[in-house]
Parts: C-alpha cells; structure tokens; sequence
C-alpha cells in the first residue's frame, strides 16, 4: 500500500511524532475538544413533519409524540376480557352483540394458538435445528469477515509504521542537513564581519597615516 497515492493530506506520523505522549500537550488536546463540542449546538428536529411521511399518518403521528415527548399510552387489554354487560348494559342487544363477538374472537384466537402449537410441536425442532445451522454458518462467516478486517489492519498499521518509520529517517536527515546548513551560514557570517572589521580597520589606518612621496621617489632611485 503506497500512502503518496491516498487523496487526503496525511501530515501526522504518530509513530515518529511523540508530543501526545506528554501528559500536558494530551491535556490540552482533550480540553480543546472538550471547548468545541460545547461550542456545538444539538441538532434540531424539523418541525414540519408533512413532507418527511407524506401519505404515512401513522408514522407522522409517532414522530409528533415523540418531538413532543408525549409517553406511550399504556396497552389496552380491556378486549381480551370476557365479562357480560352489567347494569343498564345488561338490556342491551347491541352490548350482547358486542360481547359475543368480543367472546367469537377470543375463541378463534385460543384455535389458532392450539393449531401453533400443534405445528410447533410437529416442526418446531426440525425448524430450530435448521435456524440453529443458519445462525451458526452467519456466525462463522462474520467471524471469518472479522479475521480478515482484523489482518488488513494489522498489515496496514505495519504498512504504515514502515513508511512512517523510513520517513523518519529522511526527516531526521534533512533537520541535520538543515542544521549543518545553518551552522555553516552562522559561520560564514562570522567569518564575513571578522574580514569587514579586518577591512574596516585596514582603511582607517591607510587613512590616519598616507605613504609619503619621499619614499615613494626613494625607492624609484634605487630601482
């Protein structure tokens, strides 16, 4: 895997850069954090809901009670009740109707338990076991996918230790061969003011004291 090739701008090399092991830069890092999440401000529920469920009451209606944090209400298990009509009730045909139903549906609904568990107790094992070999083969392709994850990553972390380690290497060459470079520039401007002063003082002296004329005739004669 070659990281020069990835499209993002990768500038941090953790494993050659240390600053995040000391405990006041990782305190710092952490409360920098801490500053711009309470800087962010908590994501708001739209308040019209008729465009996000359009032709779905239903689930319109469930996200009003829940935006307006309105609690469940609690399950009604007055139908599963087979009382008569009582009181005034009692005179009632529609009531005795309604009762009977409310009982007619009942007792369908004690046929159909009795036909699942007659079919549960003459598939149910076969059916579990098959769910079991299903969940299990699941179960073992996951844990093969995970495995697979899991080396990549470990390849990747040693991919990227490796270049980030070579990297080092060339990094800590060029900061001494940037040192050395300043070094040198430091003496050869040392070097450059000790020859201007050496100048400097060299003119000053051909200045307070000029070669005279004599000398200079003198040493014609003799030539």
């Amino acid at each position: 895997m070659n990281f020069d090739d990835h499209p993002a701008a990768i500038d941090s090399l953790p494993y050659i850069d240390k600053e995040y092991d000391d405990p006041t830069t990782r305190q710092r890092v952490i409360q920098m954090v801490q500053d711009e999440m309470k800087a962010m401000s908590p994501p708001e529920l739209p308040r019209d809901s008729t465009h996000l469920f359009k032709g779905r009451d239903v689930l319109r209606k469930e996200y009003e009670r829940v935006r307006s944090g309105t609690s469940l209400p609690p399950f009604d298990v007055s139908r599963y009740k087979l009382e008569p009509p009582s009181g005034d009730e009692a005179q009632s045909v529609d009531e005795w109707r309604r009762c009977c139903d409310n009982a007619a549906a009942q007792l369908e609904h004690q046929d159909i338990r009795l036909i699942n568990l007659e079919l549960l107790q003459q598939f149910g094992a076969n059916a579990w076991k098959l769910s079991n070999y299903q969940k299990e083969k699941l179960l073992e392709s996951i844990e093969k996918a995970t495995q697979k994850y899991k080396d990549e990553s470990v390849q990747t972390n040693k991919a990227r230790k490796y270049e980030q380690t070579e990297a080092g290497v060339k990094l800590r060459d060029f900061e001494d061969r940037w040192s050395e470079g300043v070094r040198q520039c430091i003496e050869i401007q040392m070097a450059s003011g000790s020859l201007a002063s050496e100048i400097k003082e060299i003119e000053c002296s051909l200045a307070s004291n000029p070669p005279s004329d004599s000398k200079n005739n003198n040493s014609v004669d003799a030539s």
